[in-house]
């Protein structure tokens, strides 16, 4: 039997769309991959300064790209967000393939990307990480992100805990404020803790100049993309990781389904959590973003296990079995 043909246009983030592809390719599909991210100094140099002409200039730009190499005899187009994916790009796709089936994943919530629920138009069926906005918005199925197979919990014996809470993340919203409130709460309670943030070097320097958020706070900062078997090691070598959802987002992150997945405890912002099946206070404890101080109990007693028939509908082969 001939393999099955998907268009899988995905966003760029780390090695997360070739774990994708992976799976693809194990559930019998032929995969051919792009990302709808613009590359290139220029488009990231307009997106901080929100310059809206030259960011559609670059995102149509890269779109039409993508439309004018696919083929046009895929069974599946698979599309992670959309948001950078044009109209035009869409429909010349479409044109291409009239008999595809159209499946679009929101990888991040509509109140960040209200352009979502526009694309969401465009296909045959929409599947979103984010719960609330699967309550709000007919239609929408919801499928939470996926842990990969190396955060798999049986693939590891016991390792030495050298730190009570990990954190590692992107610098955005008041993650560095939050941050430093946990680490002086952290030597209050004389809990050991490793806290990163990463930003670029340019804008550090930027900050610098001009006296703002990151003046000063180099300590937490990392210039280059921590690796995600580094990232993996510190989880597992922590007792608890960190968690420090967007304000904006109510979806719960990757760090959190793939904390699920390694069997680890999870200090997180998002409150919502308490609706997923998986929850179990032993294991998740969720803190006020405005005043996280806790209770230092949640640190000694051991990590709680959760059924392997409720863990492995969170693992990326079950993702994308559900969609596909």
């Amino acid at each position: 039997m001939s393999r099955q043909k998907a268009l899988f246009i995905g966003i760029g983030f780390y090695d997360y769309d070739q774990c994708i592809i992976n799976e693809f390719n194990s559930l019998g599909y032929d995969v051919d991959y792009f990302s709808e991210f613009p590359k290139g100094i220029p488009y990231r140099y307009y997106l901080r300064r929100n310059n809206v002409d030259k960011i559609n200039f670059y995102r149509e730009k890269t779109s039409m790209a993508i439309a004018n190499a696919c083929k046009s005899d895929y069974d599946i187009v698979f599309v992670i967000k959309g948001e950078c994916l044009s109209q035009s790009a869409i429909d010349k796709i479409k044109s291409k393939n009239p008999n595809s089936k159209w499946i679009l994943y929101l990888w991040d919530s509509i109140v960040r990307i209200p352009q979502s629920k526009i694309t969401a138009k465009n296909f045959d069926t929409v599947y979103s990480f984010d719960r609330a906005d699967c309550v709000e918005n007919k239609g929408f199925i919801f499928n939470p992100l996926f842990f990969r197979k190396e955060y798999d919990r049986k693939l590891y014996t016991e390792m030495e805990v050298k730190h009570d809470i990990y954190f590692l993340g992107w610098y955005h919203s008041d993650r560095l404020k939050l941050a430093k409130k946990i680490v002086d709460f952290c030597k209050k309670e004389e809990l050991s803790y490793k806290v990163i943030l990463y930003t670029g070097y340019m804008n550090y320097l930027l900050h610098k100049l001009i006296g703002k958020e990151l003046k000063g706070n180099k300590e937490y900062l990392v210039f280059k993309t921590i690796t995600a078997k580094m990232n993996l090691d510190f989880i597992m070598k922590s007792k608890a990781t960190l968690d420090i959802a967007h304000p904006q987002q109510t979806g719960l992150t990757m760090r959190t389904i793939e904390l699920l997945g390694a069997q680890k405890k999870i200090i997180t912002t998002n409150s919502d959590i308490v609706n997923y099946d998986f929850y179990d206070p032993k294991n998740v404890l969720i803190i006020d973003r405005d005043n996280p101080d806790f209770d230092t109990d949640f640190f000694k007693t051991e990590f709680n296990p959760t059924p392997d028939s409720i863990l492995q509908a969170y693992s990326i082969s079950e993702w994308l079995k559900r969609m596909v």
